[in-house]
Formats: C-alpha cells, sequence, structure tokens
C-alpha cells in the first residue's frame, strides 16, 4: 500500500482546521470555511470535538499550544445536572421542533419521542468521549440515565433491535455513561454489574450467522453493517470481544458501502474491531475500495466532505451550512477516524496515526 497520500494528510488536515478556526477563541472551530448558517456559526461544542479529535489521531494534540484552554472550552459546556448542552444547537430544535412534537404540545399530550433531549444526550456522550480520549474527566458526573440492573435491562430491552442502526447507537451511549460517570456515585461492584447485564443482553443479541446483533428478520445489509457498528462501539467500552467476530467480517465484505460517510465510516469500523490476524486478500480488497472512495471526499481546502461535492448540511437536525462544494469538519473527523483505521488493518506496524474510543 502507497503511503504518501495518507502521509500529506498531516500537513493537509491541519491546514484545514486552521482555515475553519474561530480566531481568539481556542477550541472554537466553525463546521465549514464558506457555507456555514447563521445558527451554525453560533454552535460550538461538536465541532470543537470533531477538531480536537483530529489533532489526537494525527499525533498533534501533544503539542498543541492552548490545550488547556481548549480542553476548558468544551468543559464550558456542562451544565450544573452534568449534561453538555450547546445553547444555540437546543434553542434551534426547540423553535423548529418535528411537527408530531408540536402537534402533542398543542393537544397536551407528551410526545412519543422528545429529539432534543436526544440530541442533548449525544452530544453529552460525544464531549465525554472526547475529553476521555484525551485523558480529561467530566467536572461533575452526568446522572441522567437508568442506574439500576432492573432499569438498565428494561431500558435496552425497550429498543427496536429490529433497526439495530438506531437502537445500537442509543445502547451505545448509555454504556458510556455506566463506564465514565456511574463510578462518581456508585461503588465498583455496583458499576460492575450494571455493565455485565449489558454485556449479558449483548450477547444474547449476536446472530450466529451473519454474526450482527438484532432481533427478528435479518435487516437489510446498510442497516445491519451500521447497526452492529454502534454495538461494537459499546463492546469496547465493556471490554468484551465480538462474539462472533470472524462471521461478522465476512458478512461485511459481501458487499462495498455506498459512498456516503457513514456507510464507509461504519463498515471499516467493523473489520477493524473483529479482525484477528492477518486480513485476508479479500479484506485488502475491501479496505483499498473503501480508500478510494474515501478520496473522492477529499477537497483542496484540505479537508473532506462527509457527502460526495457537499458540505454536511444538518447536525442533528439543525441546518448549520448550504451544502456547498466544500470540506466540513464532521466528515474531515469521521474519514480520517476510517483512513487511520485502514492503514491499521493493512499496516499495523507501520501505521502511525491513533484511532479513536467512540
Amino acid at each position: 500500500m502507497s503511503t504518501a497520500w495518507l502521509e500529506s494528510l498531516v500537513e493537509t488536515v491541519p491546514a484545514y482546521l486552521r482555515r475553519i478556526q474561530v480566531a481568539d477563541q481556542p477550541g472554537r472551530y466553525l463546521s465549514c470555511e464558506r457555507g456555514s448558517t447563521p445558527v451554525g456559526r453560533e454552535m460550538a461544542l461538536g465541532f470543537s470535538c470533531f477538531a480536537l479529535k483530529l489533532e489526537w489521531m494525527l499525533n498533534r494534540w501533544e503539542s498543541v499550544p492552548e490545550r488547556e484552554r481548549w480542553v476548558e472550552f468544551i468543559q464550558s459546556f456542562q451544565d450544573e445536572e452534568g449534561a453538555f448542552i450547546d445553547p444555540p444547537q437546543i434553542e434551534y430544535l426547540r423553535t423548529h421542533r418535528p411537527w408530531r412534537e408540536r402537534a402533542a404540545a398543542l393537544l397536551g399530550r407528551k410526545p412519543a419521542t422528545d429529539f432534543t433531549h436526544s440530541v442533548m444526550l449525544a452530544e453529552t456522550k460525544q464531549a465525554i468521549t472526547t475529553l476521555a480520549e484525551v485523558g480529561v474527566t467530566t467536572r461533575r458526573p452526568f446522572r441522567k440515565y437508568p442506574c439500576t440492573p432492573e432499569s438498565v435491562l428494561a431500558w435496552l430491552k425497550a429498543k427496536d433491535w429490529s433497526r439495530p442502526w438506531g437502537a445500537g447507537g442509543q445502547s451505545a451511549g448509555l454504556i458510556v455513561f455506566l463506564k465514565t460517570q456511574s463510578p462518581a456515585f456508585l461503588a465498583p461492584r455496583d458499576v460492575e454489574e450494571l455493565l455485565n447485564v449489558c454485556r449479558d443482553f449483548y450477547s444474547g443479541l449476536a446472530d450466529p450467522v451473519t454474526g450482527a446483533y438484532f432481533k427478528g428478520k435479518t435487516p437489510a445489509h446498510g442497516e445491519m453493517v451500521n447497526g452492529a457498528m454502534k454495538v461494537l462501539m459499546a463492546l469496547d467500552w465493556l471490554d468484551v470481544e465480538p462474539r462472533y467476530a470472524d462471521r461478522l467480517v465476512s458478512t461485511c465484505l459481501k458487499q462495498v458501502p455506498t459512498a456516503d460517510g457513514c456507510h464507509l465510516i461504519d463498515a471499516i469500523y467493523v473489520i477493524h474491531q473483529c479482525l484477528r490476524g492477518e486480513p485476508s486478500a479479500e479484506t485488502r480488497r475491501f479496505c483499498m475500495s473503501v480508500l478510494e472512495m474515501i478520496k473522492l471526499h477529499a477537497h483542496a481546502d484540505g479537508g473532506f466532505s462527509f457527502s460526495l461535492r457537499k458540505a454536511q448540511t444538518h447536525y442533528y437536525g439543525v441546518q448549520i451550512s448550504k451544502g456547498l462544494d466544500e470540506s466540513d469538519i464532521q466528515g474531515t473527523c469521521l474519514l480520517v477516524w476510517a483512513l487511520a483505521m485502514i492503514w491499521k488493518i493493512l499496516d499495523p506496524a507501520g501505521a502511525p496515526w491513533r484511532t479513536l474510543k467512540p
């Protein structure tokens, strides 16, 4: 594998970060350089996390001169209850609620789902894992999640595991909270009991045919692989090996992912987490195919776009950009992560970049 292009990213990606960095505000970045919407320019938490992860993956974090102020910037978004809140994002969501939520409010009913709350949980999880990546804990623990064996099991069972992509993502957030936040207010044996509940639950979800994690009939390939990726994220935090790792790799290799950023990343993550020993010729071809697809997302500005030739327009329901033909911070972070994993798969001894624990 030629590594010249990958090695060039150590210069071009940081150059892109400098282009979207907000002057005199360490840790603050725009989602993209030219096409940000007004609310996209006001938001900051998620974009700061993506930029920090990039510096970490490229082995540049220790040389960042104002990294302490950057950490403090991310920590400043934590409220008194331990949640991480980006006020412009939450305000936008509250004034642009989905029509089902608005209808329920007009009728005096509680909506079936609270999307704003779901976004808060996702952003809190991302901030916690970003800080943990650089060895920093939160200023105060987040507690708003199930914390007893009975409630944890009931919460996991209540998810729609016939659609493992969504269920897996939600459950991965719970595992991060249990692993990183619960030790601040629960005894070690109680934390371990909660984690064991999760371990047993995931073990029961594993399909012996495909190696994926779901209930009911076998999902479509993309749903199955993306759902498995979310569960493997949780298993990483649980220190558990995938139950049918070889079968899951075989399932993943049956179909090259579509060109959208999330599909590329999820497929590579599954292989990265499941592969044991030398990659097969088929695995190498698959990874090289994905690498070539990722190259199509690269831009002259030094970064990558999540979609082909189009900056990410929405972030958790908020329109953050006009979707111009330019890079975006989320696409750059996630696709560099995919490249770091490909490098580790194909050349584990020579790969110089770090991978993430999402």
